[in-house]
């Protein structure tokens, strides 16, 4: 029995020392890809204009289930999670016309639970959404076990804390937790969930969403459900304006993506969000399972759109990173 004490504890020592928790080096290999693959002179969808994507791979089986991305204020590094709890940072090269050409000097690890361990098992592992708040630090939400977390000075490899989430998160199904979420100014918080539903405000069986004001006080707000579309990933714009990431599968018609604007304005308590359409991706434009997105300002006042999609692990799915450039509205 003492030898078997003995074994545990020193497996906990090992896990809290282990140099794979840091980080080590990720060799990405990224090939270029045209936005239509059936038309090259295709760059524009609704407001959007293609301006560059990558077909990201490794040779580590890790690799993949990439859910969310955060990127730098100039747009040269990004932050990704992924639902297999790791997290995986990257440098953004561009050519001449400064389309995205590359991934360079990636690195990545895997993220610990507020006691310090490492997270095991997909019910902890399952990280959906990062946003980044106004002190530095990442916000990251995880379904299956519904739960926020805050790292302090954006440091992913460092034990988090604690955000306490909105009490009736709790009843959402284990896949329809907050799947989006996006720091607001004034400390606050807006959560998108991936299918939870609310009847209790106008609008009948709309998506929960959750507004986390300064005190840290979550109040409920709804959105309206447009076709078959479900919340997977959400930015905010130059403007205040949101941007909402959305993604639709059917076996007839396959995977299809669509970006909504939801104006800063409407985002209050007891709202049933709405707003417009940007654009809708359908086969044969380049998409997959788009699940995050992150907004930056070109130096000309231009707003650039980053998109990630969630292999799932799977042979049949891809690892995309597409960027545009938003025509209108930024």
């Amino acid at each position: 029995m003492r030898t078997a004490r003995l074994t545990a504890l020193l497996y906990c020592l090992l896990l809290l020392a282990a140099p794979a928790a840091a980080q080590t080096p990720l060799e990405i290999r990224a090939t270029p890809l045209r936005f239509n693959a059936e038309d090259k002179t295709q760059v524009t969808a609704g407001d959007l204009r293609w301006r560059g994507g990558l077909l990201l791979s490794a040779d580590d089986p890790r690799f993949g289930g990439l859910s969310d991305l955060a990127i730098s204020p100039d747009g040269t590094r990004i932050t990704a999670i992924t639902d297999a709890g790791r997290w995986i940072t990257a440098r953004l090269t561009y050519d001449r016309n400064g389309h995205l050409a590359g991934v360079a000097e990636g690195r990545w690890g895997a993220l610990r639970g507020a006691g310090g361990l490492l997270l095991t098992g997909k019910a902890r592992q399952d990280a959906e959404a990062l946003t980044r708040l106004d002190d530095g630090s990442f916000a990251v939400a995880f379904e299956r076990r519904h739960r926020l977390r805050r790292f302090p000075g954006g440091d992913l490899t460092k034990p988090p804390v604690e955000i306490a989430a909105p009490a009736s998160l709790a009843a959402a199904a284990g896949n329809s937790g907050i799947e989006a979420l996006v720091a607001l100014a004034g400390d606050r918080l807006l959560a998108f969930t991936e299918g939870q539903k609310v009847g209790g405000l106008a609008g009948g069986d709309s998506y929960a969403v959750y507004l986390r004001d300064g005190a840290g006080l979550w109040q409920g707000l709804a959105l309206k459900p447009k076709g078959l579309f479900h919340p997977t990933g959400a930015a905010q714009l130059p403007s205040g304006d949101v941007i909402l990431l959305e993604r639709r599968f059917t076996l007839l018609g396959g995977v299809s993506a669509r970006l909504r604007r939801l104006p800063l304005a409407a985002i209050q308590p007891g709202a049933l969000l709405d707003g417009s359409e940007i654009a809708e991706l359908r086969p044969p434009l380049t998409l997959d399972n788009f699940e995050g997105v992150a907004v930056h300002r070109l130096g000309d006042g231009t707003t650039r759109i980053t998109l990630v999609s969630d292999d799932n692990f799977s042979p049949l799915q891809r690892t995309l990173l597409v960027q545009f450039d938003l025509l209108q509205g930024g």
